[in-house]
């Protein structure tokens, strides 16, 4: 599980070359027609292969590093849309408006667990398959259009978005990628934690993992909405050092709770609520803060820092995970989470942000 992981973070760190892609596309539905089909085909072989039993391991981590490596792609469409849809004002309600997604995860995650028992994984990895044409279909209509810019190479392109970080504008920005870097290193303690807790803890049971999963999806759902409805614009600095040190908290409680699975769930979906509220408020700030025909280079540019570190800590962690308890590693992760976010707010001009 560290190992794919590993694929996928890796994959992620590659998504500041796309950036200028998708600043330079005439309509950012042709990124998800053609993205979403090709990821479907990747996974229902994923999931044949897991039901005829041809499927090997080295074959399922290049159909994970497929699926990834196009994710890219509509993830970055998808991070600099709101930015070229939607007012300033309205870029947190537009967060919230992600809850959407939010919602049909819950259902997917419950529908995983049950999926798990009926047919083993290789059921959901065709359902996943299924959805993501479906995906396809729901873009055609799309029209998203940046505004027109004036003719650049890609490596222009490129050096341009990596300029508006590094040079004096956008120091603040080198500041919150450093806490960035330690909040990433530590993203994939949910997943591992909730497969730990599943086979070891409540005994392989498919219904703690899929309760575990659904409750931190839920928990960044209604993050979406309060912050939609809150719209925090002046105080996102705030926002963001409170949800990393609300995070060490919750998994804080992950260990001191007794492990009954009903307390397990409360306590996943305040990391889930507290988590998806640092990455949505940051998410609308870039957003808030910067042109749109720059977004998409800007989003994927800051991406890598989290990418980084989160992909070398899916390995260490995974294999951490091998050798520890629940509460181990649920305690390694709250460190992680307090040193984050103590230095964000150290940091004067992250704890400051605002738009």
């Amino acid at each position: 599980m560290g190992a794919a992981l590993f694929i996928e973070l890796a994959a992620y760190t590659g998504v500041f070359l796309v950036g200028p892609i998708v600043d330079r596309v005439g309509n950012q539905r042709t990124i998800y027609v053609v993205s979403y089909p090709i990821m479907a085909i990747a996974a229902a072989l994923i999931g044949v292969g897991d039901i005829d039993r041809w499927l090997t391991v080295p074959l399922l981590l290049v159909l994970v590093a497929i699926v990834s490596i196009l994710w890219d792609l509509t993830w970055a469409a998808g991070n600099a849309a709101p930015g070229l849809l939607l007012s300033r004002d309205e870029q947190f309600a537009g967060q919230g408006l992600s809850a959407v997604g939010g919602a049909s995860a819950i259902v997917g995650y419950a529908a995983g667990g049950i999926l798990i028992l009926v047919s083993g994984p290789g059921g959901g990895m065709l359902l996943y398959g299924a959805l993501l044409f479906l995906g396809a279909v729901f873009a055609i209509p799309l029209v998203i259009r940046p505004p027109p810019r004036r003719r650049e190479t890609f490596g222009e392109s490129l050096s341009a978005g990596w300029r508006r970080i590094t040079g004096t504008p956008g120091r603040p920005l080198l500041q919150l990628a450093s806490v960035d870097a330690i909040q990433g290193f530590f993203g994939a303690v949910p997943a591992l934690l909730i497969t730990l807790l599943a086979t070891t803890t409540f005994r392989s049971s498919a219904l703690a993992y899929s309760g575990l999963f659904v409750s931190y999806v839920v928990g960044g759902t209604a993050a979406g909405f309060v912050l939609g409805l809150w719209n925090p614009r002046s105080t996102v600095g705030i926002v963001l050092v409170g949800s990393l040190l609300g995070v060490a908290g919750a998994f804080g409680l992950v260990i001191v709770l007794p492990h009954f699975l009903a307390l397990e769930v409360g306590a996943f979906l305040a990391v889930g609520f507290l988590s998806s509220a640092y990455l949505d408020a940051k998410y609308a700030f870039f957003r808030g803060t910067f042109a749109p025909d720059e977004l998409g280079r800007l989003v994927s540019n800051m991406y890598l820092f989290p990418g980084i570190t989160g992909s070398v800590g899916a390995l260490i962690l995974g294999s951490i995970a091998n050798a520890t308890t629940p509460p181990e590693l649920a305690g390694i992760a709250a460190t992680g989470f307090l040193a984050a976010g103590l230095l964000g707010l150290a940091l004067r001009r992250v704890k400051a942000f605002h738009f």
